[in-house]
């Protein structure tokens, strides 16, 4: 290398488009006495005002040292939702017994459980598995030192050479982060479509895939418990032939009807929270805006089937003024298979039974209809058929532990899953329930003291 103004390097890597992902900090300041800055949320309290921006420094750097702040920090998110206030999103995303942590934690150090939480997610975001935005930084800035450096020699001197290595060095890092982090991301998108996951899920025993859903609390303790027994019982009667003889010492038929019912109440848990029977629950408590396009689909899918197969009866219902068939809905919880709740119909002074029964019959075909529109939408929605039930639910109004006693799971389930549900609701979703239901306060678990 002679002439300097020969040298065109052409780097693939453009500098200033690349997006970096801010890691998150917290700052302790002096604004008349100590205050905790992390992000935009300022934290102060009496217990602060009694020690010194030191003190509270040393004690927030000590928390990294804490096994119950480490698990703290290990659950919680890389990044949450900007419409989201940072403290409503992590309450509804971890796990209550790290929500407990926090509690505990506020308790024995001077800092209130929403600053420890903010700080641990602060930490989190400092501790990804990839490291690809810190190395690429290194990276560029190791490219630009080179460049200089030969930009402004004539020879491949050693410090040109150390740099050399330092340059390739970096970027067989960055390289490695980078495919490092893109596999994470892709296995979590992609899981479902790995044989590698199905076979995992297939080669564990019943009782750890059991385990797995209370530990993510889609199971409750109560059920969890009451399908372990089950999976016991059948293992008892499978490989003890004296217990399968006398039916597990039930002595009376009473007995044997209790386990009946209690063997059945479990599958009908699985069978909630795998979504298979979530339509009658969506039908009787989803939000009214929902119902109305469901029920509205099933009058119009029942008309088309009547004109090809009850053209006579249909004439009956059309010939009556009394109501515009296209507009007839009915209330879902006041209704029965023998007679609907009928709403846009004008029943004053109405005595022609005939048409009464024509439209009772009407209904309970609307009706069929209608759970089949339910089972259409949840199968076609960008949710899985349990978020859609939660979705639908959530938007009519009900509390979490109203959701949860219906669908079977745990109240901090739904929580959780309501994150999910504003992350990942399509506009096929907004169509159908106008506006998607977004956390606006933190949910904290239930102390004792509270």
């Amino acid at each position: 290398m002679t002439d300097d103004s020969n040298l065109d390097l052409s780097f693939a890597i453009d500098a200033e488009s690349i997006s970096l992902r801010p890691i998150g900090d917290f700052r302790v300041l002096d604004i008349e006495g100590p205050v905790v800055l992390v992000g935009d949320a300022a934290y102060r309290s009496e217990d602060l005002r009694e020690l010194a921006v030191s003190d509270v420094r040393t004690a927030l750097e000590a928390l990294s040292d804490d096994d119950d702040f480490q698990t703290i920090v290990d659950n919680c998110p890389t990044n949450t939702p900007l419409v989201y206030d940072d403290i409503d999103y992590l309450t509804r995303h971890l796990p209550t017994h790290t929500l407990e942590k926090c509690n505990e934690l506020s308790q024995r150090e001077p800092f209130s459980k929403e600053l420890i939480l903010l700080v641990a997610y602060v930490e989190r975001q400092n501790s990804l598995i990839g490291h690809s935005d810190n190395v690429l930084e290194y990276y560029l800035d190791q490219r630009e030192e080179i460049t200089t450096q030969l930009e402004s020699t004539s020879e491949i001197d050693g410090e040109i050479e150390r740099s050399f290595f330092s340059y390739l060095l970096l970027a067989s890092a960055l390289i490695e982060e980078l495919t490092t982090e893109t596999v994470l991301n892709e296995l979590i998108r992609e899981e479902a479509r790995l044989n590698t996951t199905s076979e995992l899920v297939r080669s564990m025993g019943h009782a750890k895939r059991l385990e797995i859903l209370c530990d993510i609390q889609i199971l409750n303790n109560g059920d969890h418990g009451e399908l372990v027994d089950v999976k016991e019982r059948r293992n008892n009667l499978v490989h003890d032939a004296q217990k399968r003889a006398g039916l597990d010492e039930l002595e009376s038929k009473q007995e044997v009807a209790q386990v009946l019912e209690k063997t059945d109440r479990c599958a009908a848990v699985l069978l909630s929270i795998s979504g298979k029977d979530i339509e009658s629950t969506i039908a009787r408590r989803g939000t009214p805006v929902y119902i109305n396009h469901a029920q509205r689909e099933a009058v119009e899918d029942t008309i088309t089937t009547w004109e090809r197969e009850r053209k006579r009866e249909l004439r009956v219902l059309r010939g009556c003024r009394r109501a515009t068939l296209s507009d007839l809905r009915w209330n879902v919880e006041s209704s029965t298979t023998e007679k609907y709740d009928v709403i846009g119909f004008d029943f004053d002074g109405f005595e022609d039974e005939g048409v009464y029964q024509v439209l009772m019959a009407f209904f309970r075909d609307a009706s069929e209809a209608f759970l089949d529109r339910i089972d259409a939408d949840a199968n076609e929605s960008n949710l899985d058929r349990f978020d859609f039930a939660l979705l639908m639910l959530l938007c009519a109004g009900h509390s979490y532990e109203e959701i949860a006693r219906w669908l079977h799971t745990d109240p901090k389930y739904v929580q959780r899953k309501e994150n999910v549900i504003a992350w990942r609701a399509s506009e096929f979703e907004k169509e159908r329930v106008d506006t998607i239901p977004r956390p606006n306060e933190p949910v904290w678990p239930v102390t004792d003291d509270s």
